[in-house]
């Protein structure tokens, strides 16, 4: 089972504490990156971002009237859940070491900093789920997306979509204060690939989300693509970085969908998410 529970969360209020949590947000992402403009910030300063999140997301919780431990889903659903980040990875390497057997530009048979540090890989992700990619889908999917679902009417195909679709473009601007106080950039033609491939994966995970309720699943979806455990040489020429997101993005869905309905042939998984995704009459 992917999820512990599959009622959705009633929410007691309205649309103020979404917005302010997200304005929130972003004046004390802002303000770190200004003080800390490097690309990566100091180990103690990117805690403290996290932990940050977290509160924010788990407080927001609690004003709605939901219980802010049920963002988090039970010990007992990480079987299932590294089982099928587990066949995605295996089938995305498989992929790889065949492009790269076959002289595929981009793809190097040499063994890659993965491969040759696998301890060291295991540091940075495991960092990277507890600091950023927990911290981020907690507030992003786990509240702003079913807060939204919610308000869009909670039950139909209409509201997921929209929930999936606001909480996407949120995460998407949520990167701009980097894009702008730390690297600088201006806008331009870069700036609108960034912002597409970052609202193309904050759709992926908000769908990941939609089927499954698993914030273990999501965030691991989210850490490992921030760092990718390639065991062969693997560089994108940049102009296809965007197809190659979109490629990413259908195999993700594609293989949760079918980890779902292998896990749960009833539909007990993803019930809540066909309970939403029912259109109301006349839809």
């Amino acid at each position: 089972m992917f999820r512990s529970n599959s009622d959705p969360p009633t929410f007691g209020g309205g649309s103020t504490v979404p917005v302010a949590t997200y304005l929130l947000t972003i004046v004390v992402l802002s303000g770190l990156v200004l003080v800390s403009p490097s690309a990566s910030p100091p180990p103690l300063l990117g805690t403290a971002w996290g932990v940050f999140l977290v509160a924010l997301a788990l407080g927001a919780s609690k004003i709605e009237a939901v219980d802010p431990w049920s963002i988090f889903p039970s010990v007992r659903t990480l079987a299932p859940v590294v089982v099928t980040l587990g066949a995605f990875w295996a089938a995305y390497n498989l992929v790889a070491v065949g492009l790269a057997a076959g002289g595929v530009s981009g793809f190097e048979a040499a063994p890659s900093s993965v491969a040759a540090h696998p301890l060291r890989y295991l540091a940075v992700l495991f960092g990277s789920v507890l600091f950023t990619a927990i911290p981020e889908e907690s507030l992003f999917r786990a509240y702003l997306q079913e807060k939204f679902v919610s308000l869009a009417g909670g039950r139909s195909r209409r509201a997921v979509v929209t929930g999936i679709g606001i909480a996407a473009v949120l995460f998407a601007l949520f990167h701009l204060p980097r894009w702008f106080l730390a690297s600088g950039h201006g806008i331009g033609a870069a700036l609108v690939t960034r912002l597409l491939g970052l609202l193309l994966i904050g759709l992926t995970y908000g769908i990941v989300y939609a089927l499954t309720g698993n914030l273990w699943l999501v965030a691991l979806f989210h850490a490992t693509m921030n760092h990718p455990p390639f065991l062969v040489t693997v560089s994108y020429p940049p102009d296809l970085h965007l197809f190659v997101g979109a490629v990413e993005s259908v195999a993700i869905v594609a293989v949760v969908y079918v980890a779902v309905r292998v896990v749960d042939p009833d539909g007990a998984a993803i019930g809540r998410f066909q309970r939403r995704a029912s259109s109301a009459p006349g839809e």
